[in-house]
């Protein structure tokens, strides 16, 4: 049965709502003054936030703050990965707990030798496999000497399983980790869909005061194509709880596609312009066969901008990526081909 106005306004009255008993402590509320030392100390502790190792990205978020979620987005084997032992690199002086069940800590150990003492994989794998001390003792460097606060968790991961790891890293370290990091999103067991598990842990990050980043892969159709990332292309959704997004992709794979679609045209009788956009494509695949690309996608820290198209060149066989900054990729160079723009 519907209630009318002065019906409901009546049995308001009649339970007394002047008399109602205070609490006596507050969930919900708190004074909106109280955000005034909240900021005061983001603005004042800029070596609380994380930043990533990418000037231009580092210049508009300003670090990841205690308590906020930086997101990279990326298709299955598109950079994001690197991205975050890019950014653990820059990092190494920071108390670290790394949540990826995905990849086993062997695993994390070899990437984080290889991009940190630029070492080929295979040569590695080959030198430890003849015994090699030096290439052994390399390893130990790398877990000991390099990232000694750094803690791989590659169980699968709970809600509960993350409070515990984070409390067993506070006891070993004496400190609570400075940065959180998750790899990958959806392999959270919490809640039932992707948003419940951003949810969790933007309340973990909370509860914490802890900085999180946290690596979602895109669905199928967002990035099978190498395609940019928007800020709406992760997998099921969760984008909601991260304060900044970034996008990764591999831009040879967009390129390859439009080069595909591009010849199937002309086989059919194209135009010359798109000949020349052939020509230019294919100039374009050379440059950005070794290269990772990063954006910034969505950045609430007031006044702060979006970044497009930061290029990386990648080495493969070491996983390092270096900045660009503008110039051509040292292996495009080692090529010794062309540098003219085709039709610039």
């Amino acid at each position: 049965m519907k209630l009318s106005a002065e019906e409901i306004t009546a049995g308001w009255e009649s339970v007394g709502r002047h008399n109602v008993s205070p609490l006596s402590d507050y969930r919900m509320y708190s004074p909106l003054s109280e955000s005034v030392d909240s900021f005061v100390r983001w603005a004042q502790s800029p070596q609380e936030r994380i930043n990533l190792g990418i000037k231009r990205i580092d210049k508009e978020m300003r670090g990841i703050a205690p308590g906020e979620i930086a997101m990279v987005l990326g298709f299955a084997h598109g950079g994001k990965t690197l991205l975050l032992l890019h950014t653990l690199r820059n990092n190494k002086d920071k108390h670290v707990a790394l949540f990826i069940p995905d990849e086993p800590k062997e695993l994390v150990l070899i990437k984080l030798t290889c991009i940190t003492h630029n070492i080929d994989a295979r040569i590695l794998e080959q030198r430890v496999a003849e015994n090699d001390q030096e290439a052994i003792g390399l390893l130990r460097k790398t877990a000991t000497e390099d990232y000694p606060n750094l803690a791989v968790f590659d169980q699968a991961i709970s809600a509960g399983d993350m409070e515990h790891g984070f409390m067993e890293m506070c006891d070993v370290w004496g400190q609570a980790p400075e940065l959180v990091v998750v790899d990958f999103l959806d392999l959270v067991q919490a809640g039932e869909t992707v948003p419940d598990k951003a949810s969790f842990l933007k309340g973990f990050g909370r509860k914490h005061d802890v900085p999180l980043l946290v690596l979602h892969q895109t669905s199928r159709h967002a990035g099978a194509d190498g395609r940019k990332p928007t800020m709406s292309s992760g997998a099921y959704g969760g984008e909601q709880q991260a304060t900044a997004i970034l996008g990764v992709r591999r831009r040879k794979y967009e390129i390859q596609s439009e080069i595909t679609e591009l010849m199937e045209k002309l086989s059919k009788g194209g135009s010359e312009r798109s000949q020349e956009r052939l020509d230019f494509l294919r100039y374009e695949a050379k440059i950005h066969e070794h290269t990772v690309t990063v954006n910034l996608l969505k950045n609430k820290r007031p006044a702060g901008q979006l970044v497009d198209d930061v290029d990386f060149e990648l080495n493969a066989a070491t996983g390092r990526i270096h900045e660009l900054n503008g110039e051509l990729p040292r292996q495009y160079k080692q090529m010794g081909l062309e540098y003219e723009h085709p039709y610039e």
